[in-house]
């Protein structure tokens, strides 16, 4: 059995060459930082962010929900769905630490111990957030807010998610064609989200919950990722494939592998690293072209 979470979901480089330009708001009764086009740019719809394990106050996070605003251009949204309960972003030192390649003998066998033991100290903090922030607590919350946004204007706006590792399951979830996933506007039942975009997803009922995907789905994923290694995403892509075929050939989902990119490149990849750097580029250009493609850009 899978573990539900890696090392690599709490490890990571927090970003520094960007300040976050959007603001902190109340939106249906959660705490929501807001992200809008620039100014006189008219948004073409919402997008709500379903955050990693480090939650909405992550400067990563508002930086890349900045960059879909302004880029897309749309509303974006990153509600705290975790009600307050997100990692500190501080345990990213402890999980990416590693051994000084340069110490020797004695030293380095003291050095690799001493490592282990401050990853055993992060062994409560997780199975605390994990109970805090498991599925039956936190998707009717996300439910919930989406229906809200889907039923507060006329006509309803055009609404799609992104989720990103603790958010991945959240988002691909949305994407199923089930009760819970539906709002009542105008007396008919429509899909809380018109799609869906999620990169390297943790904690999928695997191969259940692609199997059930309806909606549209961008999938982007490392090609030996801790959650959906080389043989998973090997199957992944065929049932969406299989679902486009289903289709008329019409490429209503898509996956993109990324060689290379590690668990979470996509919000906390290293900018100093090239190939990370260019890896998380790429997963925006794809998140960013899929919006605009599902928002009539």
């Amino acid at each position: 059995m899978q573990a539900p979470v890696c090392r690599d979901c709490f490890a990571g480089t927090l970003r520094g060459d960007v300040t976050p330009t959007g603001k902190e708001n109340t939106i249906h009764g959660i705490s929501t930082y807001v992200a809008t086009p620039d100014p006189g740019v008219e948004p073409l719809g919402t997008v709500v962010i379903i955050s990693d394990a480090f939650g909405w106050t992550l400067h990563n996070t508002r930086a890349l929900a900045d960059a879909y605003a302004r880029r897309i251009p749309c509303t974006v949204y990153v509600p705290d769905f975790m009600n307050g309960h997100e990692m500190a972003p501080s345990i990213m030192t402890t999980a990416e630490a590693k051994p000084n390649p340069n110490t020797k003998g004695i030293a380095r066998v003291l050095e690799s111990l001493w490592l282990k033991l401050r990853l055993l100290t992060l062994v409560p903090l997780v199975l605390l957030f994990l109970f805090r922030t498991r599925a039956s607590v936190c998707h009717p919350r996300i439910t919930a807010f989406l229906r809200a946004l889907r039923t507060s204007t006329s006509p309803p706006p055009r609404i799609a998610v992104a989720g990103f590792c603790w958010g991945g399951m959240h988002a691909v979830r949305l994407t199923h064609d089930v009760p819970g996933n539906t709002a009542t506007v105008d007396g008919a039942e429509c899909p809380l989200v018109d799609c869906a975009f999620t990169a390297h997803p943790s904690m999928l009922a695997f191969p259940e919950d692609v199997e059930k995907v309806v909606r549209p789905l961008s999938v982007a994923n490392g090609d030996d990722d801790a959650f959906l290694p080389k043989e998973k995403m090997k199957r992944l892509v065929g049932i969406l494939e299989g679902k486009n075929a289903g289709s008329g050939g019409e490429a209503v989902h898509e996956t993109v592998v990324y060689p290379g990119a590690k668990h979470g490149f996509a919000v906390r990849g290293d900018l100093g690293d090239p190939l990370q750097k260019a890896r998380g580029e790429g997963s925006e250009e794809q998140a960013v072209a899929w919006f605009r493609r599902h928002f009539g850009r």
